[in-house]
């Protein structure tokens, strides 16, 4: 694992599902036999606590090496572990999660779609991967639930906003790896149809449909199910969002109103102007060559 960008390396099965249960709980104190129960599930040997101190031990031991200074508290009832806010990638998820859901309350769907994107940044893979455990398989399965849930709603705003195109690639993959979603099905349905594919949106639909029934004994949900009769009739309510039109030339300001024929005037008066010293000096000029002529005769 990394702590403060420094390698912290741990021991065997043990030590990695023990602080695995710490820093899924962090801050808060975690109670022995919740320890236990993570690492040997319901048949615990008469040593366990003693195995458990030494655990804690050896990852203390650890995370002093990397310079990260001594982490675990001991408590009466267990052990806890301290970490800045920002510290566990779990933690930064679940703030930006809440910053994304607050701001899509504000009506603020860009804002929310980053917030939630940056949420899901978070995530580098599945959750205590590789670790054996039941706590650990039930924390998970909890956690991939509200990730999931979080990509859900960014994704509807992402739809909402005419972005059906882009989502495409990451929703096929998703209900890939979730094909009992409906709600990811309905929107990858929905962002096919938009992008032009209808026959690729009913497909979708006719597979989900034959995996329920086949799996699972039961047919999709009715908002599914509408869906389909949407897609199939091309009902204009699927349509994607309009953009709003570019704005129309307003009207000319009052002042451009009062400057343009004032600078019109001017510029006639000057031209005026100029126009009658030039037949002046023309007239002079023509008097001064009959004088000269009158005097040579």
């Amino acid at each position: 694992m990394e702590c403060a960008g420094r390698k912290v390396r741990l021991g065997g099965f043990r030590q990695q599902a023990l602080l695995a249960t710490l820093l899924l709980e962090a801050e808060h104190v975690v109670p022995i036999e919740r320890l236990l129960e993570a690492i040997w599930e319901d048949t615990p040997p008469a040593s366990a606590k003693g195995q458990v101190r030494i655990c804690v031990s050896a990852i203390r031991r650890q995370f002093v090496g990397a310079g990260v200074g001594d982490l675990i508290e001991t408590h009466p009832a267990g052990y806890r572990i301290r970490l800045p806010s920002t510290a566990l990638d779990l933690a930064r998820f679940e703030h930006l999660a809440a910053l994304g859901r607050r701001a899509a309350r504000d009506k603020q769907p860009e804002q929310a779609v980053d917030l939630f994107r940056s949420a899901l940044a978070q995530w580098k893979g599945p959750v205590a991967a590789g670790l054996e455990s039941r706590v650990l398989r039930q924390a998970a399965t909890m956690l991939r639930e509200e990730q999931l849930s979080v990509l859900e709603e960014c994704v509807d705003l992402e739809l909402q906003m005419g972005r059906h195109r882009k989502v495409v690639g990451e929703l096929y993959r998703q209900v890939a790896e979730n094909p009992y979603r409906e709600q990811m099905c309905a929107q990858l349905m929905l962002a096919l149809y938009r992008s032009g594919r209808q026959a690729d949106a009913l497909r979708q639909f006719r597979e989900t449909r034959t995996l329920l029934s086949a799996e699972l004994g039961i047919d999709p949900g009715e908002s599914l199910r509408t869906l389909e009769r949407a897609i199939l009739a091309e009902d204009p309510s699927l349509e994607p969002p309009r953009r709003p039109a570019p704005a129309e030339p307003g009207p000319t300001p009052v002042g451009s109103l009062i400057r343009q024929p004032l600078h019109r005037a001017v510029k006639t008066s000057w031209t005026d102007h100029t126009l009658a010293m030039r037949t002046r000096l023309t007239s002079l000029q023509q008097a001064n060559l009959r004088l000269q002529a009158t005097l040579k005769l």
